[in-house]
């Protein structure tokens, strides 16, 4: 794991929000044959009950992950977030996903940072691997596999960080009129209301 100096890199606390929201991995209780997006067909990528909209809840907070047919990936966090030199200024993660067994699939995503001023400090990409419920309605990410990868501005690596060890992410499929917020289990030091 290679790290870097605060100035120069996106903060861990940020990259660990990164990790949440990637909203979407597990490999641990993945069933069934091993499919990768290569061997896919559209009408079984249109068919994997991981497309639609997610409705998360990760170690870094809310998310919203939106698989598409084709095998877009986006995931909607905060547009700010607490960074080695202040506020830093966070894009949309936008990303590929693959069905990796009948119910379970990888994602990478990628997600731009900049400083106050609005200049270009780096990047969190997240690689993810969610599997959804038997039942299709939630998500279950373990961390076991998920890692974020940090690099500068110019693109080069700084950290890569393993999810292992990292609160699960679970999430709740969107329905029209039913947003299915996912509630946050607190953690040990989390204030009560």
């Amino acid at each position: 794991m290679m790290s870097s100096r605060p100035n120069e890199a996106v903060s861990r606390r940020t990259a660990m929000a990164g990790i949440a929201t990637t909203g979407l991995g597990l490999a641990l209780a993945a069933r069934g044959r091993t499919v990768s997006a290569h061997e896919a067909s559209p009408e079984a990528m249109a068919s994997h009950p991981a497309v639609g909209s997610w409705n998360c809840m990760t170690p870094g907070g809310p998310a919203i992950g939106i698989c598409l047919p084709d095998g877009t990936n986006l995931i909607v966090v905060p547009a700010t977030a607490a960074g080695p030199n202040g506020v830093e200024f966070v894009s949309l993660q936008a990303g590929r996903w693959e069905p990796v067994s009948d119910r379970g699939i990888h994602f990478t995503s990628t997600q731009y940072h900049s400083d106050a001023n609005g200049k270009y400090i780096g990047s969190v990409t997240v690689d993810g691997y969610p599997v959804i419920s038997d039942d299709g309605k939630s998500l279950l990410d373990d961390q076991s596999q998920a890692v974020v990868t940090i690099r500068d501005a110019n693109g080069a690596v700084v950290q890569q960080i393993p999810g292992a060890g990292s609160p699960p992410v679970t999430g709740t499929k969107m329905e029209v009129g039913a947003p299915n917020f996912t509630v946050a289990t607190p953690v040990a030091g989390t204030p009560s209301p």
